[in-house]
């Protein structure tokens, strides 16, 4: 059993009964609490790469009244169509297979479905916070004033490391913040950053889930390099408390990479 330095004791997640997977069965999928997530008008998405299925769920939950803004300065129309170009050439030269082309055209057209839904806003801007400002930018406030009409939110930050600059915007947006799904990245070269970024939201939310992403590896202490956390509002913490000490969680757990083996760990 590969148990985590006692330091870390702080990360035990309290146990929730409804949790449920939201998204993709590997990166992209994310473990959340089904009454927050079905019940709840808005996901501000910080970060989209290739996948958007945890977005899909969410509108899906959510048919009438759900909103979806998101935010990544790294994605556009051109990043899905070059590379469906390049592999319809090489498929009339016989060395790409008609399945390779489907598959590339399907992303392509996935993704153009999906960033013209009429409840998606797509902004091709960097989240940062008001130190970083600069052109093409926008602040954690700024992308909460775009949601004025929408009192409370489901958060998701996965923009590869540069969460930590933001934790302090986002905890001074708590009261509208129902839900948290975010991934701590380099962990092992931030460790001391990221025990004081967490302990910082864990004065107004608790921590209901953990996964580590297998495309990292684990620090000396045992803890995953980067680390998915699901956090909740306060508010809505159980009237008894218990917590959870063993992961991945079957059923709800899946490997980020499908090749490799799932990353294991508990609490002592």
């Amino acid at each position: 059993m590969n148990y985590l330095d006692k330091k870390f004791n702080f990360l035990r997640p309290i146990s929730n009964k409804y949790l449920i997977r939201a998204g993709i069965n590997k990166d992209g999928g994310y473990v959340v609490d089904s009454n927050l997530f079905e019940n709840t008008e808005c996901l501000l998405s910080f970060g989209l790469g290739d996948d958007w299925s945890f977005e899909e769920d969410f509108l899906k939950k959510n048919k009438k009244k759900g909103v979806v803004n998101i935010y990544d300065h790294t994605i556009n129309i051109y990043v899905f169509l070059g590379p469906f170009i390049k592999c319809f050439k090489r498929f009339l030269l016989l060395r790409k297979n008609f399945f390779d082309l489907k598959s590339r055209f399907i992303k392509l057209k996935s993704y153009f479905f999906f960033i013209n839904h009429k409840n998606v806003k797509f902004f091709k801007e960097k989240i940062t916070n008001e130190n970083e400002k600069r052109l093409k930018c926008k602040t954690v406030h700024e992308a909460f004033d775009r949601l004025n009409k929408k009192k409370k939110l489901i958060l998701k930050i996965d923009i590869e490391g540069s969460e930590y600059q933001i934790i302090d915007d986002v905890i001074t947006n708590y009261k509208k913040i129902e839900m948290i799904l975010i991934e701590f990245h380099d962990i092992d070269l931030k460790e001391q950053f990221f025990i004081e970024c967490v302990k910082k939201l864990l004065i107004n939310f608790d921590i209901i889930h953990l996964h580590g992403n297998n495309h990292c590896k684990q620090s000396n202490l045992g803890i995953p390099c980067a680390l998915e956390i699901t956090f909740a509002n306060k508010l809505h913490r159980p009237k008894e408390i218990h917590y959870e000490t063993d992961f991945p969680k079957q059923d709800l757990d899946f490997p980020n990479n499908p090749n490799k083996k799932d990353i294991y760990f508990s609490f002592k």
